[in-house]
């Protein structure tokens, strides 16, 4: 980890570290997936079972591209408790989204009647990766929301495999969703947006995938909607020489394990305190699976900011607007006044991000990459819409009419001034 001292030159340096690793999609992705779209637009079914075979190596046909989860026998099996886990999550995650749902307004003024109406979106679509990046808990937190707003059509999509995640196969079933399709990439992004003879198109499209599902979802956004352009994960965590080096080099590590781009940032005020935590980091990788993919992230994207006043930490985090915020030190309350850009943000040195990942009950999908200077984290609202309503009688309409006529006018525009004035002839 590269450690930046708090002088006139370190936001030059930060930025500098940070757009390092925050790399775009690069020209040959943006082109492969500009031709997947159309031909997925052009030849539907046909496209999904021909990049099926090139790209995940699996023979399907237009009978096999549903993904009937009530008939398939997964080679392996769950484990009971670590599925228990997962219904307490569920039970959890369910309870605090609950709390997000809105409420409609009525307000009348001087006779005019204004409303404002929340409604689910009819249909959504929900990515989910599989093989090796298959992650259960990105299935529960974008599917729970949308069950909550009361989206009608709720559709699973996944890449074709010769052996099924059980998990994924069990926490359908759990959530009630009744339409999944085998379908990966960018043709998936693009079979969900266009529909094919097989795939009803939906509204909006959620959930993580590689560079080309990136991609894909940026090219087609205005033709459907997103979620969010999800880049590397990231976590500052802020600490001192009262808190435990080991436990924030846990964090620092359980951060970097994600992703060789994901990066981690330690905000401290003591040079000793901060060669502890370096020390606690090489001890405590050794015997991780994902150590050589940390060391990367570590060496390549990880930061110890050097500052004199711990109180300096929230000029910082504002500056990075991280996707995760831990803050160990014991008068958090006063630097958490301060903070004004952060995705998902813990609390105390027991406020353990990962608990956030899973099973708390607030939701992991997080703004990156500077992305929470402006939005927030999946929730509810994100599944829903809303619509204002006018309801004007001949009182209210004699009232605004001369100004709104007066408006139009101004703007040049005739036909809106007629369409006021004519009201007023008897």
């Amino acid at each position: 980890m590269k450690i930046i001292n708090f002088n006139k030159n370190f936001y030059n340096q930060l930025q500098t570290k940070i757009e390092k690793r925050n790399s775009l999609s690069s020209k040959s992705i943006e082109k492969d997936v500009k031709k997947i779209i159309y031909d997925v637009k052009k030849n539907g079914d046909k496209s999904l079972i021909k990049y099926a075979a090139k790209f995940d190596k699996i023979k399907i046909n237009k009978k096999n591209l549903i993904l009937n989860t009530s008939k398939i026998k997964p080679k392996s099996k769950i484990n009971p408790r670590i599925f228990k886990s997962f219904k307490k999550a569920i039970k959890n995650i369910s309870s605090f989204h609950k709390k997000q749902l809105p409420k409609n307004i009525v307000f009348n003024n001087d006779g005019s009647i204004l409303k404002s109406v929340w409604k689910p979106i009819d249909s959504v679509g929900l990515y989910v990766p599989g093989g090796k990046a298959f992650y259960p808990s990105s299935l529960i937190m974008n599917a729970i929301p949308a069950i909550i707003a009361g989206v009608k059509r709720i559709v699973c999509i996944t890449p074709p495999t010769k052996s099924i995640n059980p998990y994924f196969v069990k926490l359908i079933k759990q959530l009630g969703i009744k339409e999944t399709y085998f379908v990966g990439g960018a043709q998936a992004i693009s079979a969900l947006t266009y529909g094919t003879e097989t795939i009803k198109p939906v509204s909006k499209i959620f959930g993580p995938g590689n560079a080309y599902v990136a991609e894909a979802k940026k090219q087609l956004f205005g033709k459907v909607g997103i979620d969010l352009l999800a880049g590397p994960s990231e976590i500052i965590v802020v600490a001192n020489e009262g808190n435990n080096p080991d436990w924030v080099a846990s964090d620092l590590i359980a951060q970097s394990e994600h992703d060789e781009n994901a990066q981690s940032i330690l905000i401290t005020d003591n040079k000793d305190f901060a060669n502890k935590v370096l020390n606690s980091i090489k001890k405590l990788k050794k015997n991780l699976s994902k150590n050589k993919i940390i060391e990367k992230s570590l060496n390549n994207n990880g930061i110890i900011a050097l500052v004199n006043n711990i109180e300096l930490a929230s000029e910082i985090i504002n500056f990075v607007a991280p996707e995760h915020l831990h803050i160990h030190i014991s008068n958090n309350k006063k630097l958490l006044s301060n903070i004004k850009n952060a995705g998902g943000i813990f609390l105390g040195e027991y406020s353990v991000e990962a608990f956030g990942d899973y099973i708390v009950g607030t939701n992991h999908v997080l703004p990156t990459s500077g992305a929470a200077k402006f939005s927030s984290g999946l929730g509810v609202l994100d599944f829903m819409k809303r619509s204002s309503i006018v309801e004007m009688n001949k009182k209210s309409f004699n009232t605004l009419s001369e100004d709104t006529q007066k408006m139009s006018e101004l703007e040049g525009l005739d036909g809106h001034k007629l369409s006021v004035k004519i009201r007023q002839k008897k």
